[in-house]
């Protein structure tokens, strides 16, 4: 009698335990068919929620957890001289997805059994692995988009400026940049050309944001290597000059474009890494640290660049001030800017535009409502800046 009661108790209990544990079951199968969605929502709104709290994103987020998680990423890719991203691109991601279809059809074929469901987990697994990204990306990049705005960092007030301003400010720009043109180097067709290799010129970069940090101290971040991407002349096909991978925080820079918006690329792609998403605020980063660059180099691209962003908005202001303007350019830059529209009119096609629209959605997306019209705005912040460093406050 004692031992059927005994072998009762046992059965009691063993039903008792599966009632406890199926639960568990079925909660841990809901989160791995489902769990990915709700959190890629969170992090989605998170975005959204946290632009309303700029400061708290400026000290919490950009000064605290990606400073801290930007460093090993940072230091692990700056150990390897090239692209890890366009490694990962062109190689390592399509043999990885033709390994993978691969398997999944010779699995079909020898066990046709459950194929839908065999196909659902794949699903899953694919969603899971873009959430993972999604994840990283807005710790990484999505969430500095929210971050306070440059002019409130660098104590700039942006304001509405007469047509007067854009040109003071262009005629300075062409003469700091055609002294400076003097002593640079140049090809046998007189187009300006690097002065020092690639390699170093990379590495430059860090010292200008060195320099620039005394003034600046919100340009603080870790020293980087910059990447050439080997594919880069293809690459132009996009119209695309550099592009910051969160994923590793790589500053990736198209090294075919023209030489004289090299280094003022690399600077802009370096202020992704910190912490400096929207694009019109990393074009002005990269003129800021590019006039305290001890390469000549940097001083000349950046304020080439900007020369040009500042006397398209000058053209459709004041035809005659901009031919005024223009008139002071030298020789020497004339060629400059000739060969680069020689250049990128080559690439002028059906995937320009394509990659055009691409990064306007992609823009659109993280909160730059007018999207690669954003670029331009950066002259607002250089109008500021201009006006501060007259004033010599």
């Amino acid at each position: 009698m004692s031992a059927e009661i005994e072998t009762n108790r046992l059965l009691t209990q063993t039903e008792e335990q599966e009632q406890i544990v199926q639960p568990r079951k079925r909660l841990k199968r809901l989160l791995y068919y489902v769990g990915w969605l709700p959190l890629t929502l969170v992090f989605i709104a998170a975005q959204r929620l946290l632009a309303a709290r700029p400061d708290l994103v400026e000290r919490f987020h950009v000064n605290g957890v990606f400073y801290i998680l930007s460093w090993p990423l940072i230091r692990f890719n700056s150990l390897f001289p090239f692209s890890l991203t366009e490694l990962l691109v062109v190689i390592i991601l399509p043999v990885l997805v033709v390994f993978l279809l691969i398997r999944s059809i010779i699995r079909l074929i020898k066990n046709p059994d459950n194929r839908a469901a065999r196909f659902g987990r794949g699903l899953v697994k694919i969603a899971w692995t873009a959430t993972i990204f999604l994840v990283v990306f807005m710790l990484m990049h999505g969430f500095n988009y929210a971050r306070l705005p440059a002019a409130e960092i660098f104590d700039l007030p942006v304001k509405e400026r007469p047509a007067a301003d854009l040109a003071q400010t262009a005629k300075w720009l062409t003469t700091e940049a055609a002294a400076l043109r003097e002593d640079l180097s140049e090809d046998d067709q007189g187009v300006f050309i690097l002065g020092s290799s690639l390699k170093q010129t990379m590495l430059d970069v860090n010292t200008a944001y060195d320099r620039a940090e005394q003034d600046w101290p919100a340009l603080r971040g870790h020293k980087i290597r910059p990447k050439g991407v080997i594919l880069s002349h293809y690459w132009s096909y996009t119209g695309i000059t550099g592009m910051y991978d969160p994923i590793l925080a790589e500053a990736n820079v198209n090294i075919d474009q023209p030489a004289y918006s090299l280094p003022d690329t690399i600077a802009h792609e370096v202020a992704h890494t910190r912490g400096f998403a929207r694009e019109d605020e990393a074009n002005f980063v990269a003129f800021l640290t590019g006039i305290y660059a001890e390469n000549a180099d940097y001083r000349y691209s950046v304020m080439m660049d900007t020369w040009i962003r500042i006397t398209n908005r000058l053209y459709r202001a004041d035809r005659d001030a901009y031919d005024q303007v223009a008139a002071g350019l030298t020789d020497a830059m004339r060629r400059d800017l000739a060969a680069g529209s020689v250049y990128w009119q080559q690439f002028e096609g059906p995937v320009q535009e394509v990659s055009n629209q691409a990064n306007n959605l992609f823009l659109q997306a993280n909160m730059q409502t007018d999207g690669v019209q954003s670029y331009g705005r950066m002259i607002d912040l250089v109008l500021a800046w201009y006006e501060k460093e007259q004033s010599g406050d």
